[in-house]
């Protein structure tokens, strides 16, 4: 069975082994195409049955008839035919730091290694640092780098590139007329960065017809289990979702019992018991007689607490704070009016300044920071002093005839010692300047601390960057000690982002949390490399609530002329 996630894997490996071989242009195009459907919100095969692939960016008429081969085939032969002469598991390795490509085709050539288990073996025999281009230093790297990857490794879906799905599904079982009410429940709904499969609640008064319509719907590629009222089918995108039908009269109770968390949940039941009544997914009950059920907030006040927001279910001090009536406001999304984190062409993004700004306007946005690349990143086109100098003039040109605006920004590297990457004289020039560390991580804990903290005590940068460098899946967060970062932010005014491009999604809610405690302020970023992307700020936002922030910790809630008021 394909899916999305299977499709961009494939079309990745391809990329990496046409790499190998010499081959000019054709990775590039394979790697975007494979970028663009791994962020997709619906499923390939709707895609190409509707005659819209050559619509996708990346895909031309090559890539198209091949996506349309796995469409239809689940296999595509010109990948069969390239694995065939490079048996390696590609897309493990180009998950695990310094293991790109040509490394990984370098070590089958001379140690036969395939997989994950055969590198390990490798490392751990010393056989690695004996092969060119490698040497112990490296061994030690890549052997840090593949045990990062191995605690990481798992095979949830990221939230940002399934939401909009699941969010078609919810508005196609709305518009079918069988269902009375349809919501989203489980980790979905609290906004977890993974979920493992998507749980739809609903009411109806024809289940059965309901359950019908669910499961012959386009993106259902098999039906697990189907039942009167709960049925569970497997999707495009590579994951099950299950759908139950529930009586009004347990609806609320349900979406408290099925959105989550466990451990939440398990402290509420033992409240409920506390006070002699009974909880459990069909309503709340004194004896037999249910007193609160049809929703969640009479749920909760019958418990002797406020209503308790999905992002917050993670029994991290909600119930306690809610029951002593002490809940803060939770930012809302519609407060959040600017993206402070995003790129352009000129440096790794695919827009131009002025499609990044219009498509941030078109989202209800006021104002968007372009945060290209400083030049010590040429992996990702960096900057230098020059060309930022050039790229400002543009924006201030664009700022004086539009009425979303423009942030001067960059996404400036914080050296291995603790520099920054471009002279003052040009970050004084700018209007939002994020440090961000992406290169040398191997350092210590101690090392990598002091060499942040350098960086924020400089008094040039506003915020830092996806503070713990995670690649969710692929490696660990930095070892950093969070306690001194944090107390440097607060002694130097400055602030911590939140970036929600999906893999990072990064501070993690606990370190928000943490944070807030010190009185450090927040950015908020979509990290944004193409217009599609900006719509991951909404899962900063996300992050920001279950980190329990408010209104008031986060600049992107501010006027425009206020966060330029910011910059020193």
């Amino acid at each position: 069975m394909g899916s999305n996630k299977d499709l961009a894997e494939k079309l990745s490996d391809i990329a990496d082994i046409l790499d190998i071989e010499g081959v000019k242009w054709e990775p590039r195009a394979y790697r975007t195409a494979a970028l663009t459907i791994s962020g997709l919100s619906e499923d390939i095969g709707k895609v190409y049955r509707e005659g819209r692939l050559l619509e996708l960016e990346g895909v031309g008429k090559s890539i198209a008839n091949s996506i349309k081969e796995y469409v239809e085939t689940g296999k595509i032969d010109k990948y069969e035919d390239l694995k065939k002469k490079y048996p390696i598991d590609f897309d493990s390795f180009r998950k695990i730091r310094g293991m790109g490509p040509k490394r990984a085709y370098l070590l089958y050539k001379k140690l036969g290694i395939k997989t994950v288990e055969d590198l390990k073996k490798a490392l751990d025999e010393g056989k690695i640092q004996n092969i060119e281009g490698f040497g112990k230093k490296s061994e030690e790297e890549l052997k840090k780098n593949l045990e990062s990857f191995m605690n990481v490794k798992n095979d949830r879906l990221l939230l940002g590139y399934v939401i909009e799905y699941a969010g078609s599904l919810i508005e196609k079982l709305r518009k079918s007329g069988l269902f009375e009410r349809v919501e989203i429940a489980g980790s979905m709904r609290r906004m977890r960065e993974t979920i493992g499969d998507i749980d739809i609640l609903a009411i109806s008064e024809k289940p059965e017809a309901g359950m019908d319509f669910f499961s012959k719907m386009d993106e259902v590629k098999g039906i697990v289990v189907k039942g009167p009222t709960k049925t569970t089918v497997e999707l495009g995108i590579g994951t099950t979702c299950d759908i139950r039908v529930l009586p009004k009269e347990s609806f609320g109770a349900a979406m408290q019992y099925f959105t989550g968390n466990k451990d939440h949940n398990v402290k509420l039941r033992k409240i409920a018991i506390s006070k002699g009544l009974k909880l459990n997914e069909y309503g709340l009950f004194k004896g037999k007689n249910s007193i609160a059920g049809k929703s969640e907030e009479e749920i909760y006040n019958k418990l002797g607490m406020d209503f308790i927001q999905p992002e917050l279910r993670e029994n991290t001090g909600e119930i306690e704070a809610a029951q002593e009536h002490k809940l803060p406001k939770i930012v809302e999304y519609s407060e959040v009016i600017g993206d402070l984190h995003a790129h352009t062409k000129d440096s790794d993004g695919m827009n131009s300044l002025e499609e990044m700004a219009y498509a941030a306007e078109k989202r209800g946005l006021k104002y968007i920071a372009l945060t290209n690349h400083s030049k010590s990143l040429p992996v990702a086109h960096g900057l230098d002093e020059k060309r930022f100098s050039e790229l400002n003039k543009k924006i201030d040109s664009f700022n004086e005839k539009s009425s979303i605006k423009i942030l001067k920004g960059v996404e400036l590297e914080i050296l291995k010692d603790g520099s920054l990457d471009l002279k003052n004289e040009s970050l004084k020039e700018l209007d939002f300047v994020i440090g961000a560390m992406h290169q040398n991580l191997n350092m210590g804990s101690k090392e990598l601390t002091a060499r942040l903290i350098k960086a924020i005590n400089s008094g040039m940068i506003n915020t830092v960057a996806h503070p713990t460098d995670r690649i969710i899946g692929q490696r660990e967060g930095l070892k950093l000690d969070f306690d001194k970062v944090m107390e440097a932010c607060k002694n130097n005014d400055v602030l911590l982002e939140i970036d929600g491009y999906p893999e990072r999604s990064d501070l993690p809610f606990d370190l928000v949390k943490k944070a807030k405690s010190y009185s450090i302020k927040f950015s908020l970023g979509s990290d944004s490399h193409r217009t599609e992307h900006l719509r991951f700020l909404d899962l900063a936002a996300a992050i920001a609530r279950r980190g329990w922030l408010e209104k008031k910790d986060i600049i992107n809630t501010l006027e425009y002329k206020e966060v330029l008021k910011l910059r020193r």
